[in-house]
């Protein structure tokens, strides 16, 4: 049994507001290069995807509404493993299958960052031992627009050999 709608009357709903005069977008950080940590790693079955959060640390500057500071900001960069299916499939360019193509992405992103990911064995180790947790990195911001909404984007992501490795416990135990 579901729940039952009625007719809404002005004192149900709880708080007033004006989107018009209310509405401001999400601040961007500006594109470009900035150091961060890694502060969690997790893995998005659905996607086939390992999913990467850094902590921004050690910049200046701050976000597109001139308020908000860079530093602290978290961002996310996607690693896509192969699928049953993509030896199968071409790239656009049609240069390799998408299997090898996610391949190779793979082994560049593990030499920047100077991690193993040889298989889903050491895959599955890394994210569930945290072993890439507090990893010092660099990372490139873009922005983009996709389906009408404007955010910022992870293009690349590097190991950043001068950066101090913090230890991270759990997401909200980091330390900026």
């Amino acid at each position: 049994m579901g729940t039952q709608e009625t007719m809404p009357t002005d004192s149900q709903i709880e708080s007033d507001f004006n989107i018009q005069d209310e509405y401001r977008p999400d601040p961007l950080a500006p594109p470009g290069t900035y150091q961060g940590n890694v502060i969690q790693v997790g893995f998005d079955p659905q996607g086939q995807t390992i999913v990467w959060t850094v902590a921004l640390q050690g910049n200046h500057g701050s976000m597109s509404d001139g308020e908000t500071e860079i530093n602290g900001q978290h961002f996310q960069y996607r690693n896509w493993l192969p699928r049953a299916g993509d030896e199968n499939i071409m790239t656009p360019k049609g240069r390799s299958t998408k299997r090898q193509a996610k391949i190779n992405m793979l082994k560049q992103f593990a030499d920047e960052m100077q991690v193993s990911m040889n298989s889903k064995e050491e895959i599955v180790e890394g994210i569930s031992e945290g072993l890439w947790l507090g990893i010092p990195v660099f990372v490139k911001l873009t922005i983009e627009t996709y389906e009408g909404r404007t955010r910022n984007n992870i293009n690349r992501m590097s190991r950043n050999p001068q950066g101090d490795t913090i230890e991270v416990v759990n997401e909200d135990d980091t330390p900026f």
